[in-house]
């Protein structure tokens, strides 16, 4: 295996103790010489999964005392690593209610600037998407894709660029958190229900199209406190 290969899979293993908190912060890692030893890998490998866990801030290097775990509020928690391995951890139902409440702080304002900025492109982009989603309405497998990319249509209407590279880093926990709303969502509701959720998708488009930004957002705020609720059904 190549040596880029093992120090990302280390990196990966000790990435989601930390995240997990098996190895809480203060902790001291092993010495790079253990922990070769302990994962049959050389220095170098152990050295280049160590930079990766300092340039994510989840770590710190001291040369008196060692490797320590830092404090969760030092963690760069827009690395996609770092998400990611949050949304696996054993807090995911405080990570999937915490990422909402950064949606519900972006999105509503993201699609009263589409309402205000997007081109008869982008309104074409947007309804198209919406048609896509429509379709993959009963297909488990398709809809959080479908739902992602409607959503990111109107974030490349809003012609906000900041606003769309914070919400590029989310993406894959963005999907994630989709299929399992889905099936939770399926599970707690019948059809009915869940095409309460697509009509409020369609009232957002439609208002987007329409140049109305303060319908928008009140369509897309109500959509969002609608998956609070079912993130509030998540598993402890």
């Amino acid at each position: 295996m190549a040596l880029y290969n093992l120090s990302e899979q280390l990196l990966q293993d000790i990435g989601k103790q930390i995240i997990n908190g098996d190895l809480k912060p203060g902790t001291v890692l092993p010495k790079v010489e253990t922990l070769s030893k302990n994962r049959g890998v050389s220095r170098t490998v152990v050295r280049e999964a160590l930079k990766g866990l300092v340039a994510r801030r989840l770590v710190m290097s001291s040369t008196k005392v060692g490797t320590i775990v830092r404090e969760r509020s030092e963690w760069l928690w827009m690395d996609p690593n770092v998400l990611l391995w949050a949304s696996e951890s054993n807090n995911q139902k405080l990570f999937y209610m915490q990422l909402l409440e950064l949606r519900l702080a972006i999105e509503p304002a993201g699609v009263h600037l589409a309402a205000q900025n997007a081109t008869e492109k982008d309104k074409e982009e947007i309804r198209f998407r919406y048609n896509q989603l429509e379709s993959s309405f009963d297909n488990v497998l398709e809809w959080p894709n479908a739902d992602y990319e409607f959503h990111n249509s109107i974030l490349l209407a809003a012609h906000n660029e900041l606003m769309l590279s914070l919400v590029k880093n989310l993406r894959e926990v963005l999907i994630k958190g989709r299929q399992i709303n889905r099936n939770v969502n399926k599970s707690l509701s019948d059809d009915e229900e869940r095409y309460k959720g697509l009509l409020l998708h369609k009232a957002v488009m439609e208002a987007i199209c329409a140049g109305d930004g303060q319908l928008a957002q009140e369509k897309m705020r109500e959509q969002l406190l609608r998956l609070v609720e079912i993130v509030k059904a998540y598993p402890s």
